[in-house]
């Protein structure tokens, strides 16, 4: 007997991409109740309870499909070029704000997730509570707080820097405590001043320690690693998942090792490759140049940002060709990679050589796998949120049809976007030039 002040929503549209890997459905349908989804499939056969209290939303011609999932933020960042030492050097209550903004620019882009991967303090954890005081709205997060590193290490100016295995164990605790969802790890240095990306961060037994005291409490664990050696020593104390993930030696020379990515691949861990960060140093630089010039100082700096993209997306494609687990995560806002510009991630993964269901699977299902969260979002099934958006055109064919998003549904409630001048702010654009690089060149030919 169905109550029938209980309220469904019926959604239909021309083609349902359940997230589960197999062909869009043709003439598809979703049913939701309260924020759950209920049945999921062609629309002749997902109908509600009889006499139940129905909201009909018609999508005729467009794609319904799982939300977005980010496996890869920063949201204390601004995304418009400046280190993250000045984004540090903001006050906690600046930076929350910002997150809040850049919460709000991606979810307007159609990601119901993310997982952020370092901010500041408590900023995170706060903008946590807003969104459980229903004061903002936000996609569903996954939170790390503070990033751990060792003195003078990457991000470690945003709080959590350790020396031992005491220290580390320490830190895995109080982060735990604060309410840290997985724990992440400055494995290598990277951007920051004071540290040394070519080189291992922490010793072998302060690596242990953390990723098995966050095991222990049922976290997973993710490393920054910026060179090869990173990756090996977090291959040798389990850590679940390897950000950034370059091939490089510790002179700096690019050298792809198969035997490590043979090891990454029968260890099951998840590979976050973030190459369009990488290109928007490219594209920032190049606009530079469009709008004033570059000299012969900063012409060297062009150079290097092309060179480091090319072998970024070379060993991605490597990757890519040997079967690995590997998710969508943009490492926006950093540097020059703004929030709500995700698709630019999951269209390099596609360049390299993912056909474009690969790439969908890579911010939805599969990226729900590697945040733990797979059975509360990242597809479209029965007894799962409603996390989904509505694109005008066929991501399963072209993946540049998810900047084209029409609605967004979270938690099974539509979200008001607000007018169209907001949204068409959201998105970063390529420059108009072409560096002198083929593969370069076909990176920048989506945009």
């Amino acid at each position: 007997m169905v109550n029938r002040s209980e309220a469904f929503k019926l959604i239909t549209a021309g083609r349902l991409i359940d997230g589960r890997g197999g062909p869009p459905v043709q003439e598809g349908a979703v049913l939701i109740r309260g924020s759950k989804i209920v049945a999921v499939g062609p629309a002749k056969n997902v109908l509600p309870p009889e006499g139940a209290t129905v909201e009909t939303f018609d999508y005729r011609g467009k794609t319904v499909m799982p939300g977005m999932i980010d496996c890869h933020t920063h949201h204390n960042g601004f995304g418009d070029g400046r280190p993250g030492e000045e984004v540090a050097a903001l006050p906690d209550e600046v930076l929350t704000l910002q997150a809040a903004r850049n919460a709000r620019d991606s979810l307007y882009s159609g990601v119901t997730s993310i997982r952020d991967n370092g901010a500041k303090n408590m900023t995170m954890f706060r903008l946590r509570e807003a969104v459980n005081h229903r004061i903002i709205q936000a996609p569903r997060m996954v939170l790390c707080g503070r990033p751990i590193a060792i003195v003078g290490g990457h991000m470690g100016y945003f709080g959590s820097e350790v020396t031992g295995p005491v220290e580390a164990t320490a830190a895995v605790r109080q982060l735990i405590k604060e309410g840290a969802d997985y724990i992440k790890i400055s494995a290598t240095g990277g951007s920051t001043r004071t540290s040394f990306p070519l080189l291992p961060a922490f010793n072998p037994d302060e690596l242990r320690a953390m990723t098995q005291e966050a095991h222990k409490f049922g976290k997973l664990t993710a490393t920054h690693c910026a060179s090869t050696q990173g990756t090996i020593d977090s291959l040798d104390a389990g850590v679940d998942m390897i950000i950034h993930c370059v091939f490089k030696d510790s002179n700096g020379e690019a050298n792809f090792r198969e035997d490590v990515a043979e090891r990454i691949g029968s260890q099951g861990a998840y590979v976050n490759p973030t190459v369009h960060v990488a290109r928007s140093s490219v594209w920032s630089l190049q606009k530079r140049k469009e709008a004033r010039g570059i000299n012969f100082q900063e012409q060297p700096g062009l150079d290097a940002a092309l060179w480091e993209l090319e072998i970024r997306w070379t060993h991605l494609a490597r990757l890519i060709d040997m079967g690995l687990k590997i998710i969508t995560g943009s490492d926006s806002s950093w540097v020059d990679y703004k929030l709500g510009n995700t698709v630019y991630e999951t269209e390099c993964l596609v360049q390299a050589g993912m056909s474009p269901m690969q790439g969908i699977l890579s911010l939805t299902s599969d990226a729900a796998k590697a945040l733990g969260i797979d059975s509360v979002t990242g597809s479209l099934e029965a007894e799962k949120e409603a996390d989904l958006i509505i694109v005008d055109g066929n991501p399963a064919e072209d993946i540049n049809s998810l900047w084209n998003i029409d609605e967004v549904f979270l938690g099974g409630d539509r979200v008001d976007r607000g007018p169209e001048s907001v949204l068409a702010g959201i998105r970063q654009h390529p420059p108009t030039s072409r560096p002198e690089s083929s593969i370069v060149n076909s990176l920048q030919a989506g945009g």
